[in-house]
């Protein structure tokens, strides 16, 4: 995919959004939060919006991070396919999208923290001008007395702790306050989003888009599927759902050449920057519906953009499938 096809961007995705909208009324419904910034977090619903919505699957995807990218252009790619029948750069899709949009309700939100996101300096991350350490200090923030990277929590004011630098995962939610918006925070434009759509649907399946570094696991892996951390409390069908799901997407990464790691539980390595907070985020997403939480390496040279790009289409594209049961869901093997 060419670099004026990867559409992460907020301006970009607003653009293409507003094309859709007049284009494809009968297959698009587009919900949205304004941030205190006024960035428009979309909620994005695809199906063929003349049949009832009722018997229908559903599917919720979301990235809520401002430096994960890939998340967002395979969001915008998929819909893409749905919508036009092509890729962004044009190219022709093979999904069998007639089918999808019939017996599926798809629910996207391609950019949880698009302020965030527009500060960003680069479109992706090959770790070809931040090293980790860098990164990290990009992402959360500098500390003002240590040159440290900045914390990690759910919320926290400017007033009590003024940082160095501010991080690009961070909202706005007022003149002084920030929320990272995957903790689980209430004032996080893409927690009261996803709210919002808990009171319309009950999903059968969702699914958290992210990206990780992959410092401290085995060399070359680039991708693994996360299993709630409420896993063990959850009803056994759900937690045999999840791990099958995992298990299965896991088998589909290896086929188009990816190289998983094993299958987590809930929770990442890496010490404190991951486990700054005392709340169990989306706990009651992880109750009411299956949920996998994926990981794709980021800011590194052995995963570029467009293998960041295929590895995030397949989690989505595989999830769908698995959605749909034995249904036809693109015309050739392997998709």
């Amino acid at each position: 995919m060419e670099l004026r096809d990867w559409i992460a961007y907020p301006h970009q995705v607003d653009a293409k959004v507003a094309e859709w909208q007049t284009r494809f009324p009968q297959y698009l419904e587009v919900d949205l939060m304004v941030q205190y910034t006024r960035h428009k977090v979309y909620a994005l619903t695809v199906t063929d919006r003349r049949l009832p919505a009722a018997p229908k699957r559903k599917h919720l995807c979301f990235v809520p991070h401002a430096h994960e990218p890939a998340g967002t252009v395979a969001c915008m790619n998929f819909i893409s396919q749905l919508l036009t029948g092509k890729h962004l750069d044009g190219c022709p899709s093979t999904l069998m999208r007639e089918a999808i949009l019939a017996r599926t309700l798809l629910v996207f939100i391609p950019d949880g923290n698009p302020y965030g996101r527009a500060r960003s300096p680069e479109p992706f991350w090959e770790g070809k001008h931040f090293d980790n350490t860098e990164f990290m200090r990009l992402v959360f923030g500098i500390d003002t007395l240590y040159w440290e990277t900045f914390k990690r929590v759910a919320r926290w004011s400017v007033k009590e702790d003024p940082p160095a630098y501010l991080g690009i995962v961070y909202e706005p939610i007022n003149e002084y306050e920030y929320v990272e918006p995957n903790r689980g925070d209430e004032a996080a434009s893409l927690v009261k989003l996803v709210r919002q759509l808990q009171e319309r649907y009950t999903f059968d399946q969702v699914l958290n888009l992210h990206q990780t570094e992959f410092e401290g696991y085995v060399e070359g892996e680039n991708c693994f599927a996360m299993l709630p951390a409420l896993q063990s409390e959850l009803p056994p069908e759900q937690q045999a759902h999840n791990l099958e799901w995992a298990q299965g997407l896991t088998d589909a990464w290896t086929r188009i050449g990816g190289h998983p790691a094993p299958v987590r539980g809930g929770g990442l390595p890496g010490g404190a920057i991951h486990s700054q907070s005392p709340v169990i985020p989306w706990s009651d997403l992880q109750r009411r519906s299956p949920m996998l939480t994926i990981e794709i390496q980021n800011n590194s040279p052995l995963t570029l953009h467009e293998k960041q790009l295929l590895l995030m289409e397949i989690a989505i594209s595989h999830s769908i499938e698995r959605l749909m049961g034995s249904e036809s869901f693109s015309t050739r093997s392997g998709s």
